[in-house]
C-alpha cells in the first residue's frame, strides 16, 4: 500500500500483490467500521458478529507492511538515494503533513458541531504541535512508520540483494521469537525480561517478509502447515478473545496486535496463499495489467488516507453498525467508505500538483 507509484520499467503488474492490496484495504475498512462500537457492545449479538470480523481481518497491516517489501526490496526496482530523497519521501512526508492538517483542523470542527466540548486557541495550539510531536490522528501512524522504514530501505536492500534463503529463514526466525514472542510473553506476564533484540520489535520485519516470500515458493508441505496454523491460530484468538469478554466483561487485545506472534504467523498465511491460488488460477492470471486492477491497487494509499472522512461523516449521521444487524452493516459500511474515499482520491488523481504530493 505505502508505495506512492508503482513503476515498472517492464509494465508487468505483480498481479497477486495488485489484488491482495485491493482486498486488504477493504479489510482495513472493515477493522476500522468495526472498532467503532467493538468496544461497547460486549456480549450482545452484535459484538459476536463485531468480533468474528475483529478477529478474522487482524492480519491487514502486517500484510500491507509485506506488500511494500515485495516491491521496494527488489534489487531490479531503481531506488538511488536521490529517488529516495527527492521523490519517494518527500511524496510520503508531504501526504502525512496535508492529511495531518486535514484531521487535525476536522477534528475541533467535529466536537464544536457535536457539542462534545468548546473549543479553546490553547487547544488549537496543541492540535498543531501534535503533527511534529504525536501522532496526529489515529490512522496516520502508518505514514510516521512506513517512512522510518522507507528511510532505511538502502541498507535493508544491501541485505535482500546479498542474502540466501537460509539467511532470510535466519532472520525471520529472529523476528518471531524476538520481535513478537519474547516482548509479548515479557508484557503479558510483567517479567521485565533483560535479554532482548528490541531493533527487531518493529514493522522492519514485515517489510523483508514480504520479499522473502514474493522471492521463494514454500513447499507443499509447508504451505499446508502455514495454513493449517493460519486457520487454528484464527479460531483459538477468536475463541479466547470470546470468552474473556464475556468471562471479565472487557477486551484483552493483547493478542491482537500487529507484531505478536499469532497475528504474524496469520498474515504470513494469508500472504503466501493469495499469491499460490492467484498465480495457479489461469482464469485470474487473465487479469494480469487488467487496467482496473491497476488503477484500484495505486489508489490505496490514498483511499487509506481518505477513508476516515467518512468514518467521521458516519459518525455526525449516527450511522454505525448498530442501525441494522452487524453482519450485513460491516460490510456495507465498509463498501459506503471504500467507494466513497475512491471516488476522493480518483478526483484528486485528476488534480495537477496535489495528485503527485497528497495521494
Amino acid at each position: 500500500m505505502a508505495e506512492i507509484r508503482i513503476e515498472n520499467k517492464s509494465n508487468e503488474r505483480i498481479l497477486y500483490a495488485d489484488i491482495l492490496r485491493t482486498f486488504t484495504i477493504y479489510a482495513v475498512l472493515i477493522i476500522h467500521i468495526c472498532g467503532v462500537r467493538w468496544y461497547s457492545t460486549i456480549g450482545t449479538s452484535e459484538w459476536y458478529v463485531l468480533n468474528t470480523f475483529m478477529t478474522m481481518f487482524r492480519w491487514c497491516i502486517p500484510v500491507f507492511f509485506m506488500l511494500s517489501g515485495i516491491i521496494i526490496l527488489d534489487p531490479k526496482y531503481n531506488l538511488t538515494f536521490k529517488k529516495l530523497y527527492t521523490k519517494t519521501l518527500p511524496r510520503l512526508i508531504i501526504a502525512l503533513i496535508f492529511w495531518a492538517i486535514v484531521y487535525r483542523t476536522l477534528s475541533p470542527i467535529v466536537s464544536m458541531l457535536l457539542q462534545v466540548k468548546e473549543v479553546t486557541s490553547d487547544d488549537w495550539k496543541k492540535i498543531y504541535l501534535d503533527i511534529l510531536f504525536g501522532t496526529p490522528w489515529h490512522h496516520l501512524w502508518f505514514m510516521y512508520a512506513i517512512i522510518s522504514i522507507y528511510i532505511l530501505s538502502p541498507l535493508i536492500r544491501v541485505f535482500t540483494a546479498n542474502a540466501e534463503k537460509k539467511h532470510y529463514i535466519y532472520f525471520l526466525i529472529l523476528y518471531l521469537i524476538f520481535g513478537a514472542v519474547i516482548p509479548k510473553i515479557d508484557a503479558a506476564y510483567n517479567l521485565h525480561i533483560s535479554f532482548g533484540i528490541n531493533e527487531l520489535y518493529s514493522y522492519t520485519g514485515y517489510f523483508i517478509a514480504g520479499y522473502f516470500f514474493s522471492k521463494y515458493d514454500l513447499t507443499s508441505i509447508q504451505k499446508k502447515s502455514l495454513y493449517t496454523a493460519g486457520i487454528c491460530i484464527m479460531i483459538w484468538m477468536l475463541s479466547w478473545s470470546t470468552y474473556t469478554a464475556v468471562t471479565e466483561h472487557t477486551l484483552s487485545t493483547h493478542y491482537f496486535e500487529n507484531i505478536s506472534p499469532l497475528t504474524m504467523i496469520v498474515a504470513y498465511a494469508v500472504f503466501v496463499f493469495a499469491k499460490n491460488f492467484i498465480n495457479s488460477n489461469t482464469g485470474i492470471q487473465k487479469l494480469k495489467n487488467n487496467k482496473y486492477i491497476t488503477l484500484l491497487a495505486n489508489c490505496s494509499l490514498g483511499i487509506y488516507l481518505v477513508h476516515d472522512l467518512f468514518n467521521v461523516l458516519l459518525s455526525l449521521l449516527n450511522i454505525n453498525t448498530g442501525t441494522f444487524p452487524a453482519i450485513i452493516s460491516v460490510p456495507i459500511l465498509a463498501l459506503f467508505v471504500y467507494l466513497c474515499s475512491l471516488s476522493v482520491v480518483l478526483i484528486i488523481k485528476k488534480i495537477p500538483v496535489l495528485n503527485k504530493w497528497i495521494i
